[in-house]
């Protein structure tokens, strides 16, 4: 969908970070975030002349964020699609989440494992704090992290992969893993951040769901994708992490 007018988001090619603010470029760069478009439905859904569409269109692929290509049921009609990842954007700064958790910074300063756990959480929320939704680039580098580790995993069917997955992240991470091959998904239980997470009203663990996803195509070499449906950020006393294709 298009987003609100005034704000910046960034995308991600092999020249590196490029920031977008213009609204119609926007528009065609989420709509083309769902799947490719042809030129006519482009103009459809942001109702502008096709001389204006024309011009962004061009700017896009001069940036290298989108390209074109001929569609081939109909070699007169042109196909766009995304050749650059969405990182995340500006938005208006929230400070008082990351205020409540330097606040119980000291009480975690003598246990290893919990302070290196506030500092990824004041990582997440000092973004947040300082007017950056940063959550999918931490997706991006938790998918890479999953990719580089997914050679150790041994497990050659789904569903034994998906237990081996999680004794791995329990063993990692001081928590309680219950592994769903119905649903499929991993729902995982974690003491401390039952007691440090404040309630957001979303779910938080986007590089958990990130190094899921990562082992799961390094394996496979399949488009699995990791969703948590439920988390502590959002009111639940677990972290539910769904698993489609």
């Amino acid at each position: 969908m298009a987003k609100p007018e005034g704000k910046t988001e960034f995308f991600y090619n092999d020249n590196g970070l490029i920031a977008i603010g213009s609204p119609v470029k926007l528009q065609i760069l989420n709509l083309l975030r769902e799947e490719p478009r042809t030129f006519d439905e482009i103009v459809k859904f942001t109702a502008k002349a096709k001389s204006t569409i024309s011009v962004h269109l061009n700017n896009l692929r001069s940036c290298e964020l989108v390209e074109e290509n001929i569609d081939p049921e109909d070699r007169r009609r042109k196909v766009y699609s995304l050749t650059s990842r969405y990182m995340g954007c500006f938005q208006e700064p929230f400070i008082e989440r990351y205020r409540s958790l330097l606040e119980k910074a000291p009480a975690y300063g003598n246990d290893r494992f919990c302070f290196a756990e506030i500092l990824l959480h004041a990582l997440y929320f000092g973004f947040e704090a300082y007017g950056i939704d940063n959550a999918p680039i931490i997706k991006t580098i938790g998918s890479d992290l999953g990719r580089s580790i997914s050679p150790i995993f041994e497990s050659e069917t789904f569903e034994e992969l998906l237990r081996e997955i999680g004794n791995f992240l329990e063993f990692q991470g001081k928590c309680r893993v219950t592994t769903l091959v119905n649903i499929p998904a991993l729902q995982i239980e974690d003491d401390f951040k039952a007691r440090s997470i404040p309630v957001i009203g979303k779910p938080f663990c986007t590089l958990r769901e990130g190094i899921i996803e990562g082992i799961l195509r390094g394996k496979f070499e399949k488009e699995y994708r990791v969703t948590e449906i439920e988390c502590y950020g959002s009111g639940h006393e677990h972290c539910l992490f769904k698993i489609t294709i």
